[in-house]
């Protein structure tokens, strides 16, 4: 048995003289070290790190340039990779659009031609201006905007506003420099509209809500959601063609969304489109003590006064009694006279 080896040999030795074994050692009691005078929050260690960072922030970034000039020929792969696909789909919307172009061209022709025959009278073109929105009143009976366009940049009431979706109001008050828009979802708004393809007559008014109501549909209207609507001109104040919404709802409950988004406005345009109803209702002249009110039709009807030579104050003249002439005190004129 003595002579016999034995299978378990001892486990040597370390020794940590190795340097690599001590390198670690080191850095891993300095990190332990660093980590709690962070905690801590001692000054010299945030002074430390913050160097540290200095540092090795234009390292960082010379080492991240690679990695993003790699995710940027990673993406530009990908995206060749669809190339053919997005040029087959152009190519395709390409002619499709051709089509439509010779169909339109056609169509204008068609439509030049019956004007002529019809010898019919082209509608003028509106002129705009352009404002802001600078108030927006909201209330629970109340939807209207303050826009900075008023009687000195020629806005009447009445007049059509619209922004780049489609119409939003029109204006109820006209100030020298300031306007009042009567927003399409007030309670007091009514626009007659055209509906559909058919262009069946119907009245939207507001409740305040975000939609409108259509009412005064004519019995069996056959009206579906997605329908078109816009201002038919009827009421001889609003231009026809105006964009309104579109119907939504369902049959017995049609309602139109505007186009227009009324709870963020910014930039509007007012319309100038003068009717006779507008004249009628409008008179241009304005008295000055009312900014945001017509003007009164006394005011509209009787100018002021524009004073002349003619027109001056002459004091009146002194008043000769009858025995004065005579030499005669004027008591005894004044007898003489009343006898």
């Amino acid at each position: 048995m003595r002579g016999r080896t034995s299978p378990f040999k001892p486990r040597p030795r370390r020794s940590w003289r190795a340097p690599g074994e001590l390198l670690n050692f080191t850095l891993y009691f300095l990190c332990a070290v660093l980590l709690v005078l962070s905690r801590i929050g001692h000054d010299a260690v945030v002074d430390v790190r913050d160097r540290f960072v200095d540092l090795t922030a234009p390292l960082l970034e010379a080492a991240s340039v690679p990695a993003i000039m790699g995710r940027h020929a990673l993406d530009r792969v990908r995206s060749y990779a669809g190339l053919a696909d997005e040029i087959d789909r152009l190519k395709a919307e390409n002619q499709q659009l051709k089509q439509y172009e010779w169909r339109a061209k056609l169509l204008e022709r068609n439509v030049a031609q019956l004007r002529s025959l019809l010898n019919a009278v082209d509608e003028p073109a509106l002129h705009y201006m352009t404002g802001s929105v600078i108030a927006d009143a909201r209330g629970p009976f109340l939807r209207s905007a303050l826009i900075n366009l008023g009687r000195d940049q020629g806005v009447r009431i009445g007049y059509a506003v619209i922004n780049g979706d489609g119409l939003i109001g029109r204006t109820v008050d006209a100030g020298a420099s300031v306007s009042r828009v009567l927003l399409l979802n007030d309670l007091n708004s009514r626009i007659p509209v055209l509906v559909g393809q058919g262009g069946v007559r119907a009245l939207a008014t507001g409740d305040n809500g975000a939609e409108l109501r259509l009412e005064f549909l004519p019995p069996g209207a056959a009206l579906h959601p997605g329908d078109e609507v816009y201002t038919s001109g009827s009421d001889g104040v609003l231009p026809r063609g105006l964009r309104v919404g579109v119907v939504t709802g369902s049959p017995g409950a049609l309602k139109v969304r505007p186009h227009a988004e009324l709870s963020s406005l910014d930039v509007v345009s007012v319309l100038y489109f003068d009717t006779p109803a507008l004249n009628s209702t409008d008179p241009p002249v304005v008295s000055a003590e009312r900014p945001l009110s017509p003007a009164s039709p006394a005011d509209a009807e009787e100018p002021p006064a524009v004073p002349t030579a003619a027109s001056e104050t002459v004091p009146p003249a002194p008043i000769k009694h009858a025995g004065a002439a005579d030499g005669a005190p004027p008591s005894e004129g004044m007898a003489q006279a009343q006898q």
